[in-house]
């Protein structure tokens, strides 16, 4: 065998220990590649999945404020997941438009597995909105001029039309006379009858065309039946046309030698029912602009945090009483039941004897 001179068993040995720590290339081009992302998939309205080009940090990765949407377009990220390296993101905002659209998507702030921050990245994407049908989601009969006979209902698309037009509408027994839009709500004028029809429930058919909220006609939209549109108050039970903002009274009457009850704290207690169920959160005002609210039971308080005043109590034992005017508008129709009494508030709100009360609604 050839004996090897000395530098060539030194320049063995090198080359030897070369190879023994060299990095593959693989290792290099994991070790050097930043962390991006790879692709973004909108899977439908609601779930949007970022992907990355390799691990990331979870707690980075999972922060929803690292993906944002452009402002104006009212889509945000609620929630993030990750499996892997896919963010999936929960979002909100998308399902409520009407027509297919792009939104511009920011995620930045992610790191990688050993710390390094992505550089920002900004893409659009592209939501695919169904075409929704238009419906007619209820139609109230109305007496608008309150004289015992019906004359206009207001009927509700499930989203805005256009081009709405007193010929696109039929009401069985009844002449449309012209119709008026604001919002969803379509108001047809009726030709009054001569005989009170308060009860009657004619059905609403749609004959004609409207665009949609994403500007496409619409041509045919199912019949829809009228519901009595009108408010019943407790204490007589009459029936009134509904409209949204309604003007009641409360007279309120005390005996003449009503005194103040020592320790008391007086105040009007009104609850409000619809259909035997409490209103909440109903804001009313009174007297000039002041306001109270009812609570989980349906109770307010007049005043909501003082007590009625001498002067109040004073104008209450005149021989007629005083009248409490209160401005309320309410939700729907319906049978509702308004009901006041002076109560005294540190004793369980136990009613104070002897008083009186009558109710105006108009």
């Amino acid at each position: 065998m050839k004996k090897l001179s000395k530098r060539n068993v030194l320049m063995t040995s090198l080359s030897a220990a070369l190879v023994a720590t060299a990095v593959s290339p693989a290792a290099i081009s994991a070790a050097t590649v930043k962390l991006s992302v790879k692709k973004v998939t909108v899977v439908n309205t609601k779930t949007v999945v970022v992907e990355f080009n390799k691990a990331v940090n979870k707690s980075t990765a999972l922060k929803a404020s690292n993906y944002v949407f452009a402002k104006g377009t009212g889509v945000s990220v609620t929630k993030v997941t990750l499996s892997g390296n896919k963010a999936t993101l929960t979002v909100k905002g998308a399902e409520n438009k009407t027509a297919s659209f792009k939104a511009g998507l920011t995620v930045s702030k992610v790191k990688d597995s050993k710390g390094a921050v992505m550089s920002t990245f900004k893409t659009n994407v592209g939501f695919t909105i169904a075409a929704k049908l238009v419906v007619f989601t209820k139609a109230v009969t109305l007496d608008s001029d309150k004289n015992g006979k019906l004359d206009s209902i207001a009927v509700t698309f499930s989203q805005s039309v256009t081009g709405v037009d007193k010929s696109d509408f039929q009401v069985a027994g009844y002449t449309v006379t012209n119709a008026s839009s604001k919002g969803v709500v379509t108001t047809l004028t009726l030709e009054e009858k001569d005989t009170n029809d308060l009860s009657a429930k004619p059905a609403v058919s749609f004959v004609g065309e409207v665009k949609d909220a994403s500007g496409k006609s619409v041509k045919s939209i199912k019949s829809v039946q009228t519901t009595t549109g009108f408010i019943v108050v407790n204490l007589g039970g009459e029936n009134f046309a509904f409209t949204a903002n309604q003007n009641f009274f409360v007279n309120a009457k005390l005996p003449e030698t009503f005194t103040r009850p020592a320790g008391s704290q007086l105040r009007f207690k009104v609850l409000i029912t619809k259909d035997g169920a409490p209103v909440k959160n109903l804001t009313f005002v009174y007297l000039g602009g002041i306001n109270s609210t009812t609570n989980a039971q349906g109770v307010a308080y007049v005043p909501e945090k003082e007590e009625v005043s001498d002067l109040s109590l004073t104008l209450l034992k005149m021989p007629e009483g005083y009248k409490v005017p209160f401005t309320i508008t309410l939700p729907s129709a319906g049978n509702y039941e308004i009901k006041a009494e002076l109560v005294d508030h540190n004793a369980n709100d136990t009613a104070v004897q002897g008083a009186e009360y009558k109710y105006l609604l108009k």
